[in-house]
C-alpha cells in the first residue's frame, strides 16, 4: 500500500474529530465539516484497502454513511455510537498498517 504514512495520520485526524463529535455538543456545522472530511478519507482508504484485498467494504461502508452529499440521517444519540464505532474500526485498522509497515509481505507471494 502507498503512502501508508499520510494514510495514518488522515486516520489519527479523523479519529480525533470523531471523539471530539462525540463527546462534546458541537453545532451542526460541526457535523457537515465532519462528513466532508470523513467521507473521502474512507473513501480513499477502500481504494488503499483494494490493493491489499481486505477492508474494503468496511471502508466503502463508512464512505457511503459519511457522505455529505446523500446523508444518512439518524437522531444524535445514533451518531455518537456510530462515531465510537468508526473510531473502533481506525484502531483496529491502524494497528493492521502498523503490524504491515512493520512485517512488510513477500514479494513473491
Amino acid at each position: 500500500m502507498k503512502h501508508k504514512g499520510v494514510l495514518f495520520i488522515a486516520w489519527l485526524i479523523v479519529a480525533a474529530l470523531l471523539v471530539d463529535a462525540a463527546v462534546e455538543r458541537l453545532p451542526y456545522s460541526f457535523d457537515t465539516l465532519l462528513r466532508w472530511i470523513c467521507c473521502p478519507v474512507f473513501a480513499y482508504s477502500a481504494f488503499a484497502a483494494y490493493e491489499n484485498k481486505y477492508g474494503v467494504w468496511v471502508f466503502g461502508v463508512l464512505a457511503a454513511l459519511y457522505n455529505p452529499i446523500f446523508r444518512v440521517h439518524l437522531d444524535r444519540s445514533t451518531w455518537i455510537g456510530v462515531n465510537w464505532i468508526t473510531v473502533g474500526i481506525i484502531a483496529v485498522a491502524g494497528i493492521c498498517l502498523l503490524r504491515e509497515k512493520r512485517n512488510p509481505p513477500d514479494k513473491n507471494d
